[in-house]
Parts: structure tokens; sequence; C-alpha cells
């Protein structure tokens, strides 16, 4: 992969990050799934790793970390069918429903919030 290709998948990232993630997280916690991503996961980590390296090497440390400090947001997502499964589960659970409402309820608050305040 090249730099260029490399940048344009991890600006992609980026508003894939901005603009999606927090809600799929509101939804699914922590078993998001991996076809969700803009990208493949594995094509997502070598681009991220590029580009960290990229601003790692011209002295740019903090961009570097924030690149790297990305790849959490990697570890939410899982395989579809067992985030399907583990969704259905928790879905039945009541009081886990209550919480997901509220959840995606406070993310569109706080993104109406960063939209207005732009």
């Amino acid at each position: 992969m090249t730099l260029d290709e490399a940048n344009r998948i991890v600006r992609i990232w980026g508003a894939y990050l901005e603009y999606c993630h927090d809600r799929l997280q509101a939804l699914f916690i922590a078993n998001i799934p991996e076809s969700l991503l803009p990208y493949p996961p594995a094509m997502l980590e070598e681009a991220l790793n590029i580009i960290a390296k990229h601003y790692h090497d011209i002295g740019d440390y903090d961009k570097s970390k924030l690149i790297q400090k990305s790849f959490d947001a990697l570890l939410l997502y899982d395989n579809d069918e067992e985030s399907i499964q583990g969704a259905a589960k928790i879905f039945n659970m009541p009081e886990v429903r209550e919480a997901i409402i509220s959840n995606m309820k406070k993310v569109r608050r706080n993104w109406i919030k960063t939209q207005v305040n732009s």
C-alpha cells in the first residue's frame, strides 16, 4: 500500500469515527459487526500503521500517537455473525435495552451540540 492510498483510507477512517462509530457503539456496545467498517480491519490496520510511521518519521509525534490511538476503536468490532447473535441476546434484556436507548439518545444530543457549536 502506498502512502497516498494509506492517507486516503485514514482520512475516510477519521470521517467514519467522527460520524458513525459512536452511534454504532451506542447500539452494539462492544461487538459491532466488522462489515460496518469502511474497510476490512486488516486494511485499516495497514493504512494506520503506514500513516503513524510516516508522522513519526517526520517528527510529528502528536499526530502519530493520535493515529495509533484510533486503533482502540477497532477493538470494538467483531465477526458479523457473533456480533449479531450477541446483539440479539442483549436486546432481549429489558434493562440493557433501556440503557442502549438512553445511550443512543445521548449520542444524538452530543452530536447536535457539536454541530451547533461548529
